[in-house]
Parts: structure tokens; sequence; C-alpha cells
């Protein structure tokens, strides 16, 4: 295991920020600023031990397991590639949002 993994933001996982950053922004534009920098520095901190959230399923591919990690109200599911040392990010959801059923 690496000392620090490289965190990759996948294109769904970008697209689900804007789309957090534009509904945020229809109320209050500089929270919605505010907002996606902290959930950006959450998604930052796993490249230290990121293994520390839970299993959220096993992937469709063998040995692949994706984990979610809360930031309420949002959650961000992410897989851990220990071959290259990095965590791609795969999605970042509203907690109220129904959970994803499968993963790219």
């Amino acid at each position: 295991m690496p000392d620090l993994y490289e965190v990759r933001i996948t294109g769904e996982a970008g697209s689900d920020l804007e789309s957090i950053h534009h509904y945020i922004s229809l109320d209050s534009p500089q929270n919605a600023d505010a907002v996606v920098v902290r959930l950006l520095k959450a998604i930052d901190s796993l490249e230290r031990m990121p293994h520390r959230y839970k299993m959220y399923r096993r992937g469709s591919r063998p040995g692949r397991i994706v984990r979610s990690m809360p930031w309420p109200p949002f959650v961000v599911y992410y897989e851990v590639r220990e071959d290259d040392g990095v965590v791609r990010v795969l999605t970042v959801r509203h907690g109220a949002r129904r959970r994803p059923r499968s993963f790219e």
C-alpha cells in the first residue's frame, strides 16, 4: 500500500459536482462555491487511508470493491486500485437519492 494515493475524479463524478453546484447556486451562489470546495477537500482526503470508509458493494468485476464516504448530506462512492495507487471517485450523490445499482 502506498503512503499516498492519487485521487482521480471520473467524468460522472465531475458532472455530479457541477450539478450540486448548480442546484445550490439557485438559492445561494456563494454557498454553492463553499460547499463544492469543502466537498473537494473531503474527496482529496482520500489520498490518505482510503480504506477507512465502509465497503458499499463488490463491483461486477472480480476483486472490485466500491466504498462509500459519507459527507452529509452527500455520499461519495469510490474504488481503491492498489495496483497503481489510485483512488477513483465514481459518483457523488445526495444521501436522499437512490443508491447506485452499478458502476461503470
